[in-house]
């Protein structure tokens, strides 16, 4: 039926304008509502915030892991100034059920909720330019985040859990060098490292660095995993078994069909083994810039950055800034 009332619109030669039109309205439309949002949703904060406590849903489904984490920062960068105590939620549209919070399953508040839980009211925003005109993302450095992060968050212990028995099987009391490789939907966001030069930088890193004893890999690229095993490394390369990886060069952690617990679990867990390298080579990712945040003290080797500015968010334009690596150079 669609495809006849399409015909006859193009024979009186109205298709054209019609879907010109129809876009049009759609668009208005969006950002009539994003509009509407901000103007709206600060209002809405700010009345439920009386109580002292800054409730924010962020229910989204384009924002990964690593930038989940940062925008917490702003959060708690914000109440900090304030005088405010904030409760977060990690939620995603497409979430199935209403009950489920993914923020509580990775992390706790060292401030205690003096406050019934029914009386708190959370306020749901896509990403944090609903909530305000500032840019507390160019605020943070990484030489307060961490301390910032430690005053009103800590990581379940069951996931510390889990990274500590890695450390002990592998890490040891051994130097470390770290890679972080992001592939899949990255190259929208920055050029595509080819693993001709992934191994390149790796083997050059090392030659510069013999006290080095163990590559740590990680990716959401298995070809990447395993032309790394099919190549000479110098050093013994391990990696977690993660429990979502690309197998087709696809992205995954937008698939709905793809449990968004195993992937924060997955993202936590690399991002903390990253921290605990020596050294951190590293594609354009916010998940290793993250690692940062929980060590400012690593030693950092970018390997690839955002396309442009409007790409590239703190705190890589904090780490972008020493840290660009040019082997042979």
């Amino acid at each position: 039926m669609r495809k006849k009332i399409g015909n006859i619109l193009n024979t009186v030669g109205l298709k054209k304008p019609l879907v010109k039109l129809d876009l049009y309205v759609r668009s208005k439309y969006r950002e009539t509502k994003k509009n509407i949002r901000i103007a709206g949703i600060p209002y809405l904060v700010k009345m439920r915030s009386t109580n002292g406590y800054y409730a924010i849903d962020f229910d989204s489904d384009w924002n990964g892991f690593g930038s989940r984490i940062v925008k917490t920062l702003e959060i708690l960068f914000y109440c900090d100034i304030k005088g405010l105590t904030p409760l977060i939620k990690y939620n995603y549209q497409e979430k199935t059920d209403k009950n489920k919070d993914y923020f509580k399953e990775i992390f706790f508040y060292k401030q205690p909720v003096t406050i019934e839980e029914k009386k708190i009211k959370f306020t749901k925003i896509r990403d944090n330019d609903e909530l305000w005109k500032i840019d507390y993302n160019q605020k943070l450095r990484l030489d307060f985040a961490k301390s910032l992060f430690d005053k009103y968050l800590g990581i379940n212990r069951d996931v510390l859990n889990e990274v500590a028995t890695f450390k002990e099987q592998w890490f040891q009391d051994k130097k470390i060098l770290g890679v972080h490789y992001r592939g899949t939907d990255k190259v929208g966001e920055a050029l595509l490292v080819p693993k001709e030069r992934l191994l390149e930088c790796i083997t050059q890193v090392i030659e510069n660095d013999p006290v080095l004893k163990i590559i740590f890999l990680s990716t959401d690229d298995k070809e990447i995993i395993d032309f790394l095993k099919r190549s000479s490394l110098p050093l013994p390369l391990v990696y977690r078994d993660d429990s979502v990886r690309s197998g087709d060069g696809e992205q995954f952690h937008r698939k709905q069909e793809v449990s968004k617990s195993l992937i924060n679990r997955d993202a936590i867990v690399n991002c903390l083994l990253l921290s605990n390298c020596h050294v951190l080579l590293k594609t354009a990712s916010i998940l290793s810039d993250c690692s940062v945040i929980f060590n400012p003290s690593i030693e950092v080797k970018v390997m690839s950055i955002p396309h442009n500015n409007d790409l590239t968010w703190w705190p890589a334009t904090e780490i972008n800034k020493y840290a660009i690596f040019n082997p042979g150079n």
